[in-house]
């Protein structure tokens, strides 16, 4: 079954649940059983927004290209917030009266208490097992939420053979059930708050990662590699320091790259791979110009390119595309393999582009296009900089 469908019987569960232990609830005067109706009744929402959010999730736009995974972890924290109120609402009738349990509707009550025991515990354990194979956070939330039924049922279920032992102690029973639940709501939203935040993954998933990335020889070094949780898919940013000056072999390793990372991490949803070419490769360099002839702030105010190749006098390149995505394209199409300029591309599609043609960005805060290029090391490529000659300020060359 797919994760909505999960869902769908989580409801459905949790609504006969609810309407099974309200009546229970009534005829035994149990606030115990009450307060499990009121938690089945509060699952019934839980599922309800998990359903609503493993729907749209994996719908993506222009507006949203990563995608609303995160609307997982949303809906984990709205289950977490069901949590509490039911918490709340079982705690605070439990100090309002005592509560005496009528010892004929017994049988009624120990048979309820029985059914959704049994019942939750199936439930949550097949909903945590198809939330893991799934990576869904919300099912395995939705079960963890399922689970505190079972528990909540046990108390529920010692109430009443208490009660039939003649000790009316639902009231203190019913406390232990509002405890367990406010505890299993803190651990949910300490742990999707966590995802919102955009934490690393796990150290054993990195260590994988880094595995299968330097079991390819022609990795010299994982200059960065950083690897965050959205609902439950990975995004992966990693920049690489790879042997060879051949483009084509380098965005084929790329490729092979994040082939074998997807193979052997199924979670990872999108992989943007940089590579810097070893000091012994050439490489071509191209500096983003603005209408005034410096550095352009960014892709979008850029008019021109300054073009350095090996062996060749430097090009100025104008008429080049407007969207930043065609853009990337034509630079990599001219053969530029390091881009300068003062930040990143705006458009992930404009990273995209650039990442698979093995090509990055080299962001500086310099003016002058020659200056700018003398960041670049010395030994990093064979172009000759504006500090090697002393000509910090020589005019452009003709387009």
């Amino acid at each position: 079954m797919k994760k909505e469908h999960w869902a769908l019987v989580s409801l459905s569960v949790n609504l006969l649940q609810s309407g099974a232990k309200l009546l229970a609830g009534v005829f035994t005067g149990s606030l115990s059983m009450l307060g499990e109706s009121f938690h089945s009744l509060s699952d019934s929402f839980a599922s309800l927004i998990a359903y609503l959010t493993l729907k749209f999730s994996d719908r993506k736009s222009e507006k949203f290209p990563y995608g609303l995974y995160k609307l997982e972890n949303i809906g984990s924290i709205s289950i977490a917030i069901f949590l509490f109120i039911a918490s709340y609402e079982i705690l605070q009738r439990a100090f309002k009266q005592e509560i005496i349990i009528k010892e004929d509707y017994l049988a009624l009550g120990i048979g309820v208490v029985l059914f959704s025991l049994f019942s939750s515990l199936i439930l949550s354990f097949l909903e945590r097992r198809a939330g893991k194979r799934l990576n869904s956070p919300v099912l395995v939330a939705d079960s963890y939420h399922t689970l505190t039924d079972t528990f909540g049922s046990s108390l529920v279920l010692m109430s009443f053979l208490s009660s039939y032992m003649g000790y009316q102690v639902d009231r203190y029973f019913a406390m232990g059930v509002s405890a367990l639940i406010a505890y299993t709501a803190l651990g949910i939203v300490k742990r999707e708050l966590s995802v919102l935040l955009d934490i690393s993954v796990d150290e054993k998933t990195l260590d994988h990662i880094r595995q299968v990335i330097l079991s390819f020889e022609e990795v010299l070094e994982i200059r960065h590699l950083f690897v965050r949780s959205s609902g439950g898919k990975l995004f992966a940013d990693i920049t690489l320091v790879v042997s060879g000056r051949d483009f084509l072999r380098i965005h084929s390793l790329v490729d092979r790259i994040e082939e074998s990372l997807k193979k052997e991490i199924p979670e990872l949803e999108m992989i943007f791979i940089h590579y810097e070419p070893a000091q012994s490769s050439k490489a071509s360099l191209g500096v983003l110009v603005d209408q005034e002839g410096n550095v352009s702030e960014s892709f979008e105010k850029t008019k021109a390119v300054l073009v350095f190749k090996e062996g060749e006098k430097p090009k100025l390149i104008k008429d080049l595309p407007k969207k930043e995505e065609d853009m990337a394209k034509a630079l990599m199409e001219m053969g530029v393999s390091i881009i300068i300029c003062g930040q990143h591309p705006e458009s992930s599609r404009a990273k995209w582009v650039i990442s698979k043609y093995g090509g990055f960005v080299w962001e500086t805060d310099q003016k002058n296009p020659y200056l700018a290029l003398s960041e670049v090391a010395y030994n990093f490529t064979n172009v000759k900089t504006a500090d090697k000659e002393r000509q910090d300020n020589r005019p452009f060359p003709e387009a």
